[in-house]
């Protein structure tokens, strides 16, 4: 139960490390939180192999723990705290796997995913170490206590039988345990553990992500990504027909369509949840040939290519899909091992967490709904690029767009860079918590990707909602809405881009009917040919006509500094009490506006 407890309370700490380098610096910094982690994990060799097999986990085991207590406090979960902690966690974990073997490392990963999973569901997919208070710090005590008893346990019970063995010597017990011609050529043992741990992550164990792709709400997502996870624990106690390739198979042909195939996103991600703790055990039953380091180094490099954001002009799904290919491949060449012993009690233990979703829909708080009152022919506007739910010192804080939207008094909301079950905003989805507090209407206009998008939320009636492509990866919403006196307003929001397809798209979705509000991060500046083409339309700014002149003159975002955010109306649509809000919630701020339909 020591060895299960060891990989099942590391692999939790790794997953949330893995998904806070996705958010905690942003797309610039990509490059250097590769470099730190990689260094971190090539740097703990010489540690480990200087301590010995009997310090070096134990010792590993507590320098994690101070390190999680560490990222619970904001303030210092930096580039160099988190890249360390990252590395760290996926050093601990290799040790921990080669000590406790290929069934219970296959076992306890698949049971800690299942636990990460119904752990964040009533967390709203935030992970404890970013949700602070009471929660949240209960979470990081238990962790920290629980990495020090195994430390401690493991100090006193593991044998003083010298240092970790020499390349050599470890190359040579690979060759005892198959025949050298069934693995040559495969990725070596337990480097597999790192985008084994990408995929759980951020695409196979993230509720938002496949809530996105299949259009579920979380909490059903989550029902079935517990689900899949009880077949991944299942699976390891039956002894599954078919040649050795069979599951990884099912693998290599899941993850692909996971992420690239909505239709197909919900069978995809339960199949490759059943299908990964299989081939992860295979990939873990070989001793390591050479230093633990350049395996942790490696492990960690594929983890974080699949975890961290990815930049142009790679796909989003390019990373998780050479994961998934790879590790399928890796194990397709490596003996199958015999199904575990006693499944009863790790099923239960599934079992039970299937429970997590529901009870997480039901612990909630009921909403606090916006206003309805549009009397007069009259309503409040707010429209905001929200960076992904990102603040500028690239904490994830959904709390504060929360207390933007209601400060503003809008009844009808436009959001653009709104997250989805995005890596780089830890899986979290943004649309569905909004939903549930406010007791809108959400009208979505999902990216290329899926995973992120533009956003209407509204308390009033919706009687038409349309949604659609712009060019360059860009989307558009669209909604009529009824007002208080049975008048019909129209509301149009998009994240544009520098490109005269997309302005000549985004006039046509508009359209030239009365009453309508064309608003968004348009990244187009004064003067520029995009708004002089959105003016010669018959279309009129509202923060050009504002009577104060120095807001009329104010940049809209920060970082560099620049006036993109636009509210524009038909002729028969006037506007009052401009208002542009200083928040560090997003690199924009928020422009909220009375509507007046003439």
């Amino acid at each position: 139960m020591t060895r299960t407890a060891l990989v099942g309370v590391t692999t939790l700490v790794a997953l949330e490390t893995l998904r806070l380098t996705g958010t905690a610096f942003g797309e610039a910094t990509t490059v250097g939180t590769l470099l730190v982690v990689a260094f971190a994990a090539l740097g703990a060799g010489p540690v480990a192999w200087w301590l010995g097999r009997r310090r070096a986990l134990p010792a590993a085991l507590g320098a994690l723990a101070a390190l999680r207590l560490l990222l619970q406090v904001p303030a210092l979960r930096g580039l160099f705290l988190v890249a360390l902690t990252t590395a760290v966690a996926l050093v601990t974990l290799l040790l921990a796997a080669r000590r406790a073997g290929p069934r219970r490392t296959g076992r306890a990963v698949a049971l800690a995913v299942a636990f990460d999973v119904a752990l964040r569901l009533p967390l709203d997919l935030l992970d404890p170490v970013r949700y602070g208070g009471f929660p949240g710090w209960s979470v990081a005590l238990v962790l920290a206590a629980a990495l020090g008893v195994l430390a401690r346990r493991l100090h006193l019970t593991t044998p003083s039988d010298g240092p970790l063995r020499p390349p050599a010597e470890a190359a040579r017990a690979l060759a005892t345990v198959a025949p050298w011609g069934e693995i040559r050529g495969a990725v070596p043992a337990t480097a597999l553990l790192g985008p084994a741990l990408g995929l759980y992550a951020t695409v196979l164990a993230s509720p938002g992500h496949l809530g996105a792709q299949a259009d579920l709400s979380v909490v059903v997502a989550g029902l079935w990504v517990a689900a899949g996870a009880l077949l991944g624990v299942v699976a390891l106690s039956l002894p599954l027909p078919g040649p050795r390739w069979a599951v990884p198979a099912v693998l290599a042909v899941a993850v692909p369509a996971a992420v690239l195939l909505p239709w197909a996103a919900l069978p995809a991600t339960v199949l490759a949840l059943a299908a990964l703790p299989v081939t992860l055990r295979r990939a873990v039953s070989l001793p390591l040939p050479g230093p633990v380091t350049a395996h942790a180094a490696a492990a960690a490099l594929a983890a974080l290519l699949v975890t961290l954001p990815v930049q142009p002009p790679f796909p989003t799904w390019l990373f998780p899909t050479l994961a998934g290919l790879g590790t399928a491949w890796a194990a397709s060449r490596l003996p199958v091992p015999a199904p575990l012993p006693r499944p009863f009690l790790p099923v239960v233990l599934a079992t039970l967490l299937l429970a997590a979703p529901p009870l997480a829909g039901a612990l909630r708080a009921g909403p606090e709904p916006l206003s309805t009152d549009t009397a007069g022919g009259m309503y409040r506007m707010l429209s905001w690029n929200v960076h992904q739910a990102r603040a500028m010192d690239g904490e994830l804080d959904p709390g504060a767009v929360l207390d933007t939207i209601r400060a503003s008094g809008a009844q009808v909301v436009l959001l653009q860079e709104v997250p989805r079950g995005r890596p780089g905003s830890g899986g979290f989805d943004l649309v569905d918590w909004l939903e549930r507090r406010l007791d809108v209407t959400a009208v979505w206009s999902p990216e290329r990707d899926r995973l992120s998008g533009n956003v209407i939320l509204t308390s009033l009636p919706v009687l038409d909602a349309r949604t659609g492509d712009l060019a360059s990866d860009r989307s558009y919403a669209a909604a009529d809405l009824r007002l208080t006196d049975g008048e019909t307003a129209r509301v149009v929001t998009a994240h544009g881009s520098p490109f005269p397809e997309v302005f000549e798209n985004l006039l046509r979705a508009t359209g030239d009917g009365t009453h309508t509000v064309l608003a968004g991060d348009l990244n187009a500046e004064p003067g520029s040919a995009e708004i002089e083409a959105v003016l010669a339309a018959g279309l009129h700014s509202a923060q050009d006509e504002a009577r104060d002149p120095e807001l009329r003159d104010r940049d809209t975002a920060v970082g560099p500094s620049r006036r993109v955010d636009w509210i524009f109306g038909a002729r028969d649509v006037s506007f009052g009490d401009l208002t542009l809000t200083d928040t560090d919630a997003s690199d924009h701020l928020p422009m909220a506006v009375t509507v007046y339909l003439d």
